[in-house]
């Protein structure tokens, strides 16, 4: 799948093997087996051709039909946010361990809830 890919992505940039394995820092002939799915990219290979053509390594796995880059797609849900959210979001960006994260959504969801009964319930009351 990669090799399909690659394949189209090159060519769709009009590049010959020759100009991206230069702009890659491969050799053609390695770049040529990749195309043909003889051989696959290692981990450092693969990201360079994902950076280069700023598209997703799912996308380039074949996990996904979406080419989209997930930095592109980050940067404009984030130019939608309000100063409020993104504050939010480094906060939680500081949590590491994704246990700890869906421990604290939960924790955060019931004290949000919490505070917006006792806001309703002023509001009535």
């Amino acid at each position: 799948m990669i090799g399909t890919r690659l394949k189209k992505l090159r060519k769709d940039k009009n590049l010959t093997q020759a100009e991206l394995s230069l702009r890659l820092s491969i050799s053609r002939s390695s770049l040529s087996l990749y195309e043909i799915n003889k051989r696959e990219p290692d981990s450092v290979t693969i990201n360079k051709i994902a950076d280069f053509f700023e598209v997703s390594l799912d996308y380039l796995y074949g996990r996904s039909s979406d080419s989209f880059n997930s930095k592109k797609r980050f940067m404009n849900i984030s130019a939608t946010l309000t100063e409020k959210e993104k504050k939010l979001l480094e906060i939680f960006n500081k949590i590491k361990d994704e246990t700890l994260q869906d421990k604290i959504i939960t924790k955060l969801e019931g004290y949000v809830d919490g505070l917006i009964d006792m806001n309703d319930g002023e509001e009535t009351g």
